[in-house]
This record gives C-alpha cells, sequence and structure tokens, in this order.
C-alpha cells in the first residue's frame, strides 16, 4: 500500500508541476504582441511644464516611443486648450524630431485642440480633425492683474527694492508703465512670430495663409481645413489607418501606450492648477 500510495503523490506532484509550467507559458503567450508596434500618445489637459500630470507626461512619453526600437508610427491623440508656450514648443521639436527620425506621426483632434494644443500637432505628418473641434486660436497671450486699489483699502503698503528698471514687471501692486507694455508687448509678438512661423514651416504653407488666421480666433475643424491648418476630417480611427498607410504597414499591427496611472496627489495637484491662475506671469498660447 506505501508503495501504491507512494506512486499516487508522485504522479500529482509531476502533474501539478506540469500545469504549472503550462499555464507560465500561456500567460507568456498573451503577453507577447505579434505584428507591427504604433506608438498613442495622449496630450491631454492644459499644457503646463509643471503640471507632471499631463504635458510632462506627454513629452516623456514622447520620448519612450522615440526611442522604441520597435514603434513603426505614432499617433497623438489632442485634447488641449494649450498653455505655456515653452512647453507647448517642447512639444512641436519633440514631434519633429521623431519625424525626422522616419518615424511618422498622425495628430487626431478632439473636442478641442487649441493655441498650444494645436501647436503641437502642427509638427504632425497628417492632422485629422472632427468637424466641429475646436482649434486654431494662434496667438500669445500674458495677463497683468492690479490690486492696486483693494491694497489700499486693506491698508496694505509694499515697499519694492529693485536691481532695475524692469524688475518688479507685472506686480499686482501697481498698474504697468508704458515701458513695461511696450517691453512686453514685445515679448508676446516675438513669441507670436515663432508660432506662426513653426506653423507655417510644418504645414508647408505660406507665411501670410497662416497670419491670415493667426489673430488668436478659434476655427472649427471645418474651418480649420479650409484654412489649411488641418489634413482631413476623421477621427481616431481615420488616424490610426494613415498611420498604418505611411508607416507602410500592411500586416497584423498592435498599439503601444506609455501612459502612467497617476496617483491620487497627481490627480488633485492637475486639478488645483487648472483651477486657479499662475502668481506672476507668463507667455501662453492658451485658448479660451
Amino acid at each position: 500500500m506505501s508503495g501504491t500510495g507512494g506512486k499516487f503523490w508522485k504522479w500529482v506532484f509531476i502533474l501539478v508541476v506540469v500545469t504549472a509550467v503550462i499555464r507560465i507559458a500561456l500567460i507568456g503567450l498573451n503577453r507577447v504582441q505579434l505584428g507591427s508596434a504604433i506608438a498613442l500618445i495622449n496630450i491631454e489637459g492644459v499644457i503646463d511644464g509643471s503640471n507632471l500630470a499631463r504635458s510632462s507626461g506627454a513629452l516623456e512619453q514622447l520620448r519612450a516611443a522615440e526611442e522604441d526600437p520597435q514603434i513603426k508610427a505614432v499617433i497623438l491623440r489632442i485634447n488641449s486648450p494649450g498653455g505655456s508656450a515653452a512647453t507647448s514648443q517642447e512639444l512641436y521639436h519633440t514631434i519633429l524630431r521623431i519625424r525626422q527620425r522616419g518615424i511618422p506621426v498622425v495628430a487626431s483632434l478632439g473636442d478641442i485642440a487649441a493655441s498650444g494644443g494645436y501647436y503641437a500637432a502642427a509638427a504632425a505628418d497628417y492632422i485629422y480633425s472632427s468637424g466641429s473641434t475646436i482649434t486654431g486660436s494662434i496667438g500669445v497671450i500674458m495677463q497683468a492683474v492690479n490690486f492696486e486699489e483693494l491694497y489700499a483699502k486693506l491698508g496694505i503698503d509694499v515697499q519694492v527694492i529693485k536691481s532695475g528698471e524692469f524688475k518688479d514687471t507685472g506686480s499686482s501692486f501697481r498698474p504697468l508703465t508704458e515701458e513695461e507694455t511696450e517691453l512686453l508687448s514685445e515679448m508676446i509678438h516675438d513669441a507670436w512670430d515663432q508660432f506662426v512661423e513653426d506653423v507655417a514651416k510644418a504645414r508647408n504653407l505660406e507665411r501670410g495663409q497662416v497670419e491670415a488666421v493667426a489673430d488668436g480666433r478659434i476655427l472649427t475643424g471645418r474651418q480649420a481645413l479650409h484654412a489649411g491648418l488641418v489634413d482631413a476630417l476623421g477621427d481616431l480611427e481615420n488616424a490610426t489607418q494613415k498611420a498604418l498607410e505611411l508607416a507602410g504597414i500592411t500586416g497584423s499591427y498592435y498599439i503601444r501606450t506609455y501612459q502612467k496611472e497617476q496617483s491620487l496627489l497627481q490627480r488633485l495637484l492637475s486639478t488645483f492648477t487648472d483651477l486657479f491662475p499662475k502668481a506672476g506671469m507668463s507667455l501662453r498660447y492658451q485658448s479660451i
């Protein structure tokens, strides 16, 4: 009996081991993705260099896709009203660099892809927009808030010691001087000039054609198509098919994403920065 019992448990052990090996092998096969890889990058919310959960995340995703040898094409899904001029410009140049590596980039515009959101899209090889997408808003804005009268009523008196005439430009304790207004206007127009030049270059448009709609106006996707700012009306599926076409992919493919799940703290910080404007002034490519 003892010999028979020993053989029984031996076979039970072998069966368990074999079952475990088969299950591990099946899990491994499920994780293997066959075919060509296409990266899907989401640019969502206000574009801001300090907003780690959104704009910086998009930059990190783009860089990851750029360095991934399996990626044959990139799809940008943009749903953003714009934001920081510098970060929008960084997104633009990162996308251009990916194109220069021979990786086609196709943009798909969602509900809104305006100002800095459009700036990023302009760098793509091909842009799809829905007919009612809010886009355009090619322009730059800077705002200064003057609380001088309110501070006076509250009895708040601020003494400023500065190293130069313009060091406290935009202070909320006094109105702008004529010289400061002129200085800031020059900055705004220089940033606007870069925006227009980059759009014209990436879209292969005459500068005058871009300037005709570069007064900050928002456009529907259909209006943007007529203005040459987008290539076709379509959705994310259309963008996927165009990416396959530009990459020359005819066989199987799969979508790869690099977006990390936001922590609770990141979500709270994202909400806070969206609801409340930054202190001080900054150049913004931002719509509404």
